[in-house]
């Protein structure tokens, strides 16, 4: 899957002047409506939301990934925020340090295959640290993009080291999610 495809510069944020999840998932719904990739920028805003409330989007490697399935969003896309300095997100754990933020708009027709597509190739991506040291070094929307796309370009006898940790936690949250359902789905409550 081609990141660039699914972004712009200006869905780019390094090191915004938001401190707190609710914040910063306000600013890039914002950019995204400009850019009408969601119709309705509240209803967006409530979809994320409620998907936060449900579980953390946290993942470990100070990386969180909060997303949104809905369909007031026209087209997938997402938002890459940069921190130099760390915010706090909701973990498995409590509240973690992260410093890439990926807010995810996916159309409700598309929620499971480009959703789980889309996360795939950025957790990917982003279990080779060089693409990550790339992308938290980037000073600019350009540079960011660049690093989205380094691994696509290393050579393959030259392999990335890979952390297990981040497909680790997405299988639990994957397993949780499941469960979380089945549960709703046997009580009746969904």
């Amino acid at each position: 899957m081609n990141l660039r495809a699914l972004t712009y510069p200006d869905l780019i944020f390094i090191n915004p002047p938001f401190s707190t999840p609710d914040a910063l998932i306000e600013r890039m719904s914002a950019s995204l409506a400009v850019r009408n990739l969601i119709g309705d920028k509240e209803a967006f805003i409530r979809c994320v939301l409620q998907r936060e409330s449900e579980g953390p989007t946290a993942l470990g490697e100070e990386l969180a990934v909060p997303h949104g399935k809905s369909p007031v969003v026209q087209r997938a896309a997402f938002c890459l925020a940069l921190f130099d300095d760390p915010i706090l997100w909701p973990g498995l754990e409590g509240d973690e340090d992260v410093r890439m933020v990926f807010l995810l708009a996916i159309p409700e027709a598309e929620a499971g295959s480009t959703h789980m597509q889309l996360l795939t190739t950025l957790t990917s991506s982003l279990t080779d640290e060089r693409v990550r040291n790339r992308l938290l070094a980037a000073r600019t929307c350009e540079e960011a993009l660049s690093a989205l796309n380094a691994e696509a370009h290393t050579a393959t006898d030259d392999k990335p080291a890979r952390s297990l940790l981040l497909p680790t936690i997405l299988g639990a949250i994957a397993a949780a999610a499941f469960l979380h359902a089945g549960l709703h789905w046997l009580l009746g409550l969904g």
